[in-house]
């Protein structure tokens, strides 16, 4: 009677550490794989007040134009008179892009010649990323101009 309860011991630590081993094996592989393969950022856009991102609505070309809605959340209008990306300035005809008090407008960037366009992005799956500046004065005012930094991370579309 010992001896068949033995067999069935041995049996049983053999299943285990057999079984034990081989979720070990998958659990290492798993760990290195999270690890090599990072995930994609998702898109964002950060700038400080008086202007703001509106939500989804920016976007990136291959040939890197960007276009970015910027709503104004302040009391005061303003004139955007130029915005950067990399070494590429956009200036606006005078008196600049109207951003209206409590309004928006799609502000464009010019990111030609930036270091971090993909240019053979895929459509959806690659991202840009970059900081861009943007010029901007109260209405009537263009002696008290602004610069802001715009953080952008954008799919390409």
């Amino acid at each position: 009677m010992n001896a068949s309860r033995s067999r069935r011991g041995q049996a049983a630590m053999e299943y285990l550490m057999t079984y034990g081993w081989a979720i070990l094996i998958v659990l290492a592989i798993m760990g290195i794989l999270v690890y090599l393969v990072k995930p994609q950022k998702v898109e964002s856009c950060n700038i400080a007040t008086p202007l703001q991102c509106e939500s989804e609505r920016y976007s990136v070309d291959t040939a890197g134009n960007m276009t970015v809605s910027l709503a104004n959340i302040g009391s005061v209008g303003y004139y955007v008179s130029s915005t950067t990306c990399g070494t590429d300035t956009y200036n606006y005809p005078a008196p600049g892009l109207a951003l209206p008090a409590g309004g928006s407008a799609n502000v464009y960037f010019n990111c030609t010649h930036s270091p971090n366009l993909v240019a053979t992005a895929v459509s959806g799956r690659d991202t840009f990323q970059d900081t861009a500046t943007i010029v901007y004065y109260p209405i009537g005012s263009p002696e008290f101009a602004k610069t802001q930094q715009l953080e952008i991370v954008v799919r390409y579309k």
